[in-house]
Parts: C-alpha cells; structure tokens; sequence
C-alpha cells in the first residue's frame, strides 16, 4: 500500500509539472484555453492505448502511469474552469469548447485503444 501511493504520488508530480508546461507553452502560443483541450485529449489518448498496452504489464506500471501521470496530467477541475471562462466571453465559444473536450477525448481514448492492438498483434 505504501509503494502503491508512492508511485501515485511520483507520477502525479511529473503530471502535474508536464501539464504545467504544456499549459504555460500554449499560453505563449496560442490562447489561454487550448492547453487544458490538449492536455485532457492527449492524456485520453495515452490512457487509451496505455490501458491495453499495459494490460500484461507490472501493477506497479499501471498504478504510475495510469492513477499517478496520467491522473495528475489530465484535469477536470480547470477544464470546468474554463468552460465557466469561456461562457462568461461567449455563449457559443463555450459550447464549443465543451463538446471538442468531451468528443476529442472520448475519439482519442478510443485511437489509442486501437493503435495499441494493432501494435501488440
């Protein structure tokens, strides 16, 4: 149990600081809120294809990974956040915002799932 948060704890701080620099490199680039979008659709992506590339992996993989990177990665808090943001700008930027989060995050969770069988087969 001890490892286990250890390793929750380990790849939630690399997460967090990876998100921290995507989130601080579009800020730079781009709008405020792209970050977030990319953030929640990449790690969606790789938890897609992490989640059967590491079926027959270690539970030491899985729990870093998936709880620990990959939760302290994707976030649900600021992409509420933003939405919240978004509407008091605009309705429709909002809305947009929204539905590109969600259907994004849900295709690629589902690109990763495939592209990691058709590696493994």
């Amino acid at each position: 149990m001890l490892i286990n948060g250890l390793l929750v704890f380990l790849g939630g701080g690399i997460g967090s600081l990876l998100r921290y620099i995507v989130n601080l490199v579009t800020q730079i680039y781009t709008f405020n809120h792209i970050g977030t979008l990319l953030v929640n659709t990449i790690g969606s992506f790789l938890f897609g294809f992490l989640i059967i590339f590491a079926k027959d992996k270690n539970e030491y993989f899985n729990i870093f990974f998936l709880a620990g990177v990959l939760g302290g990665f994707t976030t649900f808090s600021q992409f509420s956040y933003d939405v919240i943001n978004l509407q008091n700008e605009s309705n429709l930027q909002s809305i947009i915002y929204l539905l590109l989060s969600i259907l994004l995050s849900i295709l690629l969770a589902f690109a990763g799932m495939i592209l990691a069988n058709r590696i493994l087969k």
